[in-house]
């Protein structure tokens, strides 16, 4: 081959390197950019949230229904200083992480066992369906005459509301699945497990984790729910103790440290779904 040719071919192939550079540090200040605009528009909506709500109270509706966003930062800043808040959002968290933990593993593993079933889907879908439509609100009084009034009830009410979407979504992950590239990889020899951990559960991961996302706050409410009905303690007890005593103020520090919780839970499932699912492209993957 030429020597002109040679340097030629060399100088094409770094040029072509250089612009994949450059696209790549243009996308990047583009995502960065997007992140900065969007953090933005957060910021400020929340603002006038605030701002809305400070001027509505005492002026358009009364204050000791809403209260105020002065006093509940007071408020909140006092039992957290105090250590009350701790002492109750712990007995929360605890009854939340078992729950939800429970509900996200037994919809998983429920949905990968009846979709293995020759018919198991169509069997089992109606009672599913039946299940998931009984509020759950209704049957916490009976949990808690069968479990008792310690962690059992609320960690059960908790999962509840969280193993049906998990299934559902888990389902429809698992579904979608290309037929095809299935019968392949069996002409191929492929296992059973090795089809389900390299190709079924990957391509479901998004439909997982999405159900995980939105079920962080059903697992909240089912604790609340067990909380309000009988404690002595937890974020449910402090609200609905508050509530009695109408200190609004102290009401909203209780919701308010629920949000911040479950927003920072949402955030690093988010994460986890971009590491787990880092081969999809980055437009797919979750926000957050």
């Amino acid at each position: 081959m030429p020597l002109e040719r040679v340097i030629g071919a060399g100088e094409t192939l770094v040029s072509e390197q250089d612009l994949l550079v450059r696209e790549r540090r243009a996308f990047l200040e583009r995502n960065r950019h997007q992140a900065w605009k969007i953090g933005v528009l957060q910021v400020g909506l929340f603002a006038a949230f605030l701002f809305v709500w400070w001027f509505a109270s005492g002026r358009l509706v009364d204050r000791l229904f809403v209260s105020d966003p002065v006093a509940v930062t007071r408020t909140l800043y006092a039992v957290v200083v105090d250590g009350t808040l701790w002492w109750h959002l712990q007995r929360t968290l605890i009854e939340m992480a078992l729950g939800y933990v429970a509900g996200v593993s037994i919809g998983v593993t429920l949905a990968v066992v009846v979709t293995s079933l020759p018919w198991g889907q169509s069997v089992v879908r109606p009672l599913m369906l039946g299940l998931f439509a009984v509020p759950k609100v209704s049957l916490a009084p009976v949990v808690i005459v069968w479990l008792g009034i310690y962690l059992a009830p609320k960690i059960v009410l908790s999962a509840s509301l969280v193993l049906f979407i998990v299934y559902f979504n888990t389902v429809a992950g698992i579904v979608s699945v290309n037929q095809e590239i299935q019968g392949v990889l069996r002409v191929m020899g492929a296992s059973r497990f090795s089809i389900l951990t390299k190709l079924t559960l990957p391509h479901a991961a998004p439909y997982i984790f999405t159900a995980m996302r939105i079920t962080v706050p059903g697992a909240l409410i089912g604790a609340i729910i067990g909380e309000f009905l009988s404690a002595n303690r937890g974020i449910g007890f402090f609200i609905a103790a508050a509530s009695s005593r109408y200190d609004t103020a102290r009401v909203f520090a209780g919701i308010v440290s629920l949000l911040v919780f479950v927003l920072l839970l949402n955030a690093a499932i988010a994460r986890l779904e971009r590491y787990v699912a880092r081969w999809r492209p980055a437009h797919e993957r979750a926000e957050g």
